[in-house]
């Protein structure tokens, strides 16, 4: 059986590279942060929290895998362990967490995921991705810089701060994409940001 702190070297792993992969172009070009809709201090606290999470939880006793996803300081859990009761203690260091405004829990009692179910789950992550930035260039509907996308066990994790146009976008491309057996929005919807087709619409 693998360590959890195995698994999250390999998660860590997969999840700079999907990130590399899939948001190059914010990173690189240096206006990501500017447009992100999170307040500065809000995308530093999630940055932070993702890591913070990790170090929690690491003295919690039993063999689990867990993934943490923070985005405006919703905690998103993933990741599988032997009983109920690990899950609890997980999901309660994270909800009691300063800066933590809620923990969306979603780990499963179950076998760990498999080093090649890893490796899947991220392909789906950077296809979604893909497909989304394609939707971007076309119908400038939905900006891949709004939307944090995770998938665990071939399901799809969306969240993001987007109107209703957006959100459901978004949904529409993560549930066509190849491999996807479910998608489970967490969005935040605030219909007073204007989408990307109305902005490029807009005259001045």
């Amino acid at each position: 059986m693998q360590s959890k702190s195995n698994y999250f070297f390999i998660s860590f792993f997969l999840s700079i590279t999907i990130l590399l992969s899939g948001c190059a172009v914010g990173v690189l070009g240096g206006p990501t942060s500017y447009a992100d809709r999170r307040t500065t201090e809000s995308q530093i606290t999630d940055e932070k929290l993702e890591w913070q999470t990790v170090l929690k939880t690491q003295d919690i006793e039993g063999e689990f895998r867990a993934n943490f996803v923070s985005y405006n300081q919703v905690v998103l859990i993933t990741g599988q362990a032997p009983n109920q009761e690990i899950i609890d203690k997980i999901v309660n260091t994270v909800s009691n967490m300063e800066s933590v405004k809620k923990a969306e829990n979603y780990m499963i009692v179950g076998p760990e995921n498999t080093i090649r179910g890893i490796a899947n789950d991220t392909a789906i992550t950077s296809n979604v991705i893909s497909r989304v930035f394609a939707n971007e260039n076309e119908d400038h509907s939905l900006s891949v810089i709004h939307l944090k996308v995770f998938t665990e066990e071939s399901v799809v994790y969306l969240m993001g701060i987007l109107n209703q146009q957006e959100a459901d976008s978004a949904i529409a491309v993560a549930r066509s994409s190849r491999g996807v057996k479910k998608v489970i929005p967490l969005f935040d919807i605030n219909n007073s940001f204007k989408s990307n087709n109305e902005d490029k619409n807009k005259k001045y």
